[in-house]
């Protein structure tokens, strides 16, 4: 299994709490989601149409069709702007098989797609911008964008052979974030 970077803002608060999905609710949100071309990111463990603890990006399916199916649930529209003015994905979870699911609003930046990494990569990569992996758990991004400016920073990617990853990062965290306040994590 791979290593993912990923773009998370755990730190900035958030206006919608979660909300109880019921099983018409979840399946409606999947239907929609899926007739845009969107497909859930199932968590470790779970398998994708069957999932209880998934997150999908919402980003590119306007507001008016998901009022269309889910406009009595003033919670769950509220959740998706959310999501969707601070460019985050939705997280769909489910405690134990006796809850029903709750959706929320992911600390998962959906801006930028995930760098997947195998782990021996993973902990070059963060030797390479100057930390070890167990160190922190995650890195202010305009901590990383100001070790990617540094040239010394491009040489140790190259002399580990990872300047394809190097370009990937430059790229990857060149993202937009607006007000929120992101971290590049790992996992």
């Amino acid at each position: 299994m791979p290593a993912m970077f990923r773009i998370v803002d755990t730190e900035s608060p958030l206006h919608s709490k979660p909300a109880t999905l019921n099983a018409r609710e979840l399946a409606a949100l999947r239907v929609i989601l899926q007739s845009a071309g969107r497909y859930a990111m199932p968590d470790d463990g779970e398998m994708d149409g069957t999932a209880f603890n998934f997150e999908h990006n919402a980003n590119a399916v306007p507001i008016a069709t998901f009022a269309s199916a889910l406009g009595d649930r003033e919670d769950i529209l509220a959740i998706i702007e959310e999501a969707q003015f601070l460019g985050r994905a939705i997280r769909v979870s489910r405690a134990s098989t006796a809850d029903e699911p709750q959706l929320q609003v992911s600390p998962n930046i959906a801006l930028s797609p995930p760098i997947a990494v195998t782990f021996e990569q993973a902990e070059r990569v963060l030797e390479c911008l100057g930390f070890e992996a167990g160190e922190v758990p995650s890195i202010p991004l305009a901590t990383v964008r100001q070790k990617l400016h540094d040239p010394a920073t491009c040489y140790r990617f190259d002399r580990c052979k990872l300047s394809h990853i190097f370009d990937y990062l430059v790229r990857f965290c060149d993202t937009d974030c607006g007000d929120q306040l992101p971290h590049l994590a790992w996992a």
